[in-house]
């Protein structure tokens, strides 16, 4: 089950604000959206760690004991050759508890990034100010902003022939966020002259997935904006 898909809300805790560390986090826990869990020991479960400066992950957690039971599981229904091999989580606890889990990522967090201590895949973008989140805007709003992109490219840019979803724009000025097949992230600087241009325009700038837009881009405009 994908985290994205979960309902993050429900309960209290998920605001919660966790300072044990230097960088303060806010977590969000399947397990205490459907308690109680029969073995807190021997289970697996989502987790959401949101960073509050627009860098969330998303986390698939195992317990130590969890392994052992993925394996006669696998062993019994066949999948994985029967056992031989397995996928393996993000990220190993001792048990599915809220002091187990925020103790572990506020000591992974202290050590570094955890799109480099984890997997790369789990990072992603929460679009704070002055980023408007696409799932926020109209679909007429965003058609508005992709066929104004489709009149301004000139037959030579490099978007011409990618296939793109808009996922963001900033709410301080005329910039449009881009995702590509690749993951690539593009920033494209709309003119608004409904024409297709030329010489350099429309501004264009391409980051080769969401961390390097966080870190070159993202994350100087989040700040700069508070």
């Amino acid at each position: 089950m994908d985290v994205k898909d979960l309902k993050m809300e429900s309960n209290s805790l998920n605001k919660k604000v966790i300072e044990i560390g230097e960088t303060p986090f806010k977590l969000w826990l399947e397990f205490e959206e459907s308690s109680p869990w029969d073995n807190i020991e021997n289970d697996f479960a989502n987790i959401e760690v949101n960073t509050l400066d627009g860098r969330k992950y998303g986390i698939n957690v195992w317990t130590f004991k969890f392994l052992e039971s993925a394996i006669k599981l696998d062993e019994e229904s066949g999948e994985n050759l029967n056992g031989l091999y397995l996928r393996p989580p993000d990220l190993f606890v001792k048990e599915l508890s809220r002091d187990c889990v925020e103790k572990s990522i506020a000591d992974l967090l202290e050590k570094g990034n955890l799109e480099d201590s984890l997997n790369h895949s789990i990072f992603g973008l929460e679009f704070l100010e002055p980023y408007w989140d696409a799932f926020e805007m109209e679909e007429k709003s965003i058609q508005v902003l992709i066929n104004e992109l489709k009149i301004e490219l000139p037959d030579n840019h490099l978007l011409r022939n990618e296939n793109f979803e808009l996922i963001a724009r900033k709410s301080n000025n005329d910039d449009i966020v881009l995702e590509l097949e690749d993951e690539q992230i593009v920033v494209v600087h709309l003119t608004w002259k409904s024409k297709k241009e030329i010489d350099g325009y429309p501004i264009t700038r391409f980051y080769k997935d969401k961390v390097d837009f966080w870190n070159n881009e993202m994350k100087q405009d989040v700040i700069e904006f508070k």
